[in-house]
């Protein structure tokens, strides 16, 4: 009966999103993301780490990249002239152990920093300097102890000081 009452509740998790949807609801976020970039100016030709912190609400779990079954967390950055980026790079995931599927995954459940190394090109900075935002999108899907949630995005933003041309 156990059984039955926890996919009762996952089928009116998954009728809801779309009701909610057209209600013009918004699901609350499950966790909160935010974007640093270095403090000082970047060159043309120069690269820089985009950081992206991420915090799980309490009793919030995350799957984390290499869970085949599940849907994990990803981290996209906006493409815009000038702003070049590679992957992603993911911390160690915490193991977890999923009672409901008896299944064991990689999670994040704490606190934790995606890096997204970037390039300026050289025609993003001028002879001045100036600022270029970085816009990109954590997209997730968020459990706790007994269910997951459907799938959601938290977009982030970050400012870079842009360095003119060296003389």
């Amino acid at each position: 009966m156990r059984y039955a009452g926890s996919i009762a509740i996952g089928l009116l998790v998954i009728v809801a999103a779309p009701v909610r949807a057209q209600l013009g609801l918004k699901a609350p976020q499950r966790l909160s993301v935010a974007a640093d970039t270095p403090a000082k100016p970047v060159a043309a030709g120069e690269r820089f780490a985009l950081s992206v912190r991420i915090v799980p609400n309490p009793g919030i779990h995350v799957y984390a990249p290499g869970n085949p079954e599940n849907i994990p967390v990803s981290v996209t950055v906006t493409a815009q002239a000038g702003l070049t980026a590679d992957a992603p790079k993911f911390p160690r995931a915490e193991d977890f152990f999923f009672g409901p599927t008896a299944e064991n995954l990689k999670v994040y459940t704490k606190p934790f920093v995606v890096t997204v190394s970037m390039k300026v090109d050289g025609g993003a900075a001028g002879t001045s300097a100036h600022d270029v935002t970085v816009v990109g999108a954590v997209r997730y899907q968020a459990c706790d102890d007994r269910i997951c949630f459907p799938p959601q995005s938290a977009p982030f933003e970050a400012r870079v000081a842009l360095a003119g041309e060296r003389r």
